[in-house]
């Protein structure tokens, strides 16, 4: 089945490259295909119903039908039918000979009765970046080498997408499955989980470290740390061979080095949110107090960068101004309209190198840096 599952990197996707198609040897009375000129089976097929990319949905000699590749390897072999046909997100639909219709999931080779709807999450076309799900009738099936099915009653709405996996309730966990903070969560807690980029199967997740990674739980109660981007990683079972660390073992370290991740992270967000911030700041730099009726605001030209709701506003020092709220209630605001400090000082005075002496009342007088 390996190439069936790589049919969206068939070679006729790639540039210059003769399309597949079938001819008719009036000799033998039989179907072959070929490349352009170049033929890639003789013939030999009493029938080709349909062709798709590298694929063929043929009848063989033996009256039995299946799909084969572009130099007849078959993948797919199935009873006898009257018609098949490729559809779209490769499924395949097949009639029987007596007019029944059934689909096949071809990434799989799963057959449903009734025609399944294919869900796509996030960017199927990035490694890592997307999950599929197919609804059929009242349940949604996997696309997974090992087959799963929801729970009756799984309402879509429910189902979630977290950048890298798919969320699906789920309260048929593993009695066994352990939790990464058993202190705060319980197995109500844990949902089947389908990972970005695995064909392999659905897990169960056990819980979200502090970068938003997460671990899950196979069937066979082996457990993966997953990250964004990357193919998940074994660390721990729950029948650990001689000198492997348990599971607890392994995630207080995870714990431990997913905190330094998130806080690295946390603070490269904060020093570019920063940066585009201060970049805000100095484009509006020349913006001017402005009065309408009794209210004042701040605009650039034209265009009004604070409306008009304050008592008072004076001209700005760099990127920072004195507003009056109420009165003699004075604070200090960012030229983007962003409070720096709050209305409830007497007096408020800036200086060129960002000091600012913040009046409390006469003659008690506090300082502080922008």
């Amino acid at each position: 089945m390996d190439f069936l599952t790589n049919r969206r990197d068939s070679a006729t996707e790639k540039e210059g490259q003769p399309v597949l198609k079938s001819y008719y040897d009036r000799q033998s009375g039989l179907w072959g295909l070929r490349r352009g000129e170049r033929m890639t089976v003789r013939p030999r097929y009493p029938e080709v119903f349909d062709i798709c990319g590298d694929w063929a949905a043929v009848r063989f000699g033996n009256n039995r039908a299946g799909v084969v590749n572009e130099t007849g390897q078959s993948g797919i072999q199935l009873d006898r039918c009257r018609k098949m046909k490729f559809m779209k997100e490769d499924l395949l639909a097949v009639t029987d000979c007596v007019g029944n219709e059934s689909y096949i999931d071809l990434k799989v080779n799963r057959t449903y009765r009734e025609k399944p709807v294919v869900l796509s999450f996030g960017c199927m076309e990035l490694p890592y970046g997307g999950v599929e799900l197919l609804k059929v009738g009242a349940f949604f099936f996997s696309r997974t080498g090992k087959p799963y099915v929801t729970m009756r009653g799984v309402d879509q709405n429910g189902i979630y997408f977290y950048d890298f996996y798919l969320k699906i309730p789920d309260y048929r966990v593993p009695k066994d499955c352990q939790l990464v903070d058993p202190v705060w969560t319980t197995l109500f807690d844990v949902f089947a989980c389908v990972l970005a980029g695995d064909e392999e199967e659905v897990y169960w997740c056990c819980g979200r470290l502090a970068d938003r990674s997460i671990v899950v739980m196979d069937g066979n109660g082996n457990y993966y740390h997953v990250e964004k981007g990357k193919e998940k990683r074994y660390i721990a079972c729950n029948a650990p061979r001689p000198g492997e660390e348990d599971f607890h073992t392994v995630m207080e370290r995870l714990k431990e080095e997913a905190g330094r991740r998130a806080g690295i992270a946390q603070r490269k967000q904060l020093q570019e949110e920063e940066q585009k911030r201060l970049k805000r700041l100095e484009e509006i730099r020349d913006a001017l107090p402005f009065r309408m009726g009794m209210k004042w605001g701040l605009k650039l030209g034209e265009r009004i960068i604070v409306p008009p709701k304050y008592r008072k506003i004076l001209p700005p020092v760099g990127y920072y101004c004195a507003y009056e709220e109420n009165a003699c209630q004075w604070g200090i605001m960012a030229l983007d309209g962003k409070v720096v400090v709050e209305a409830r000082y007497q007096k408020v005075d800036i200086e060129c190198n960002g000091t600012v002496h913040l009046t409390v009342i006469p003659g008690k007088v506090k300082t502080i840096k922008l």
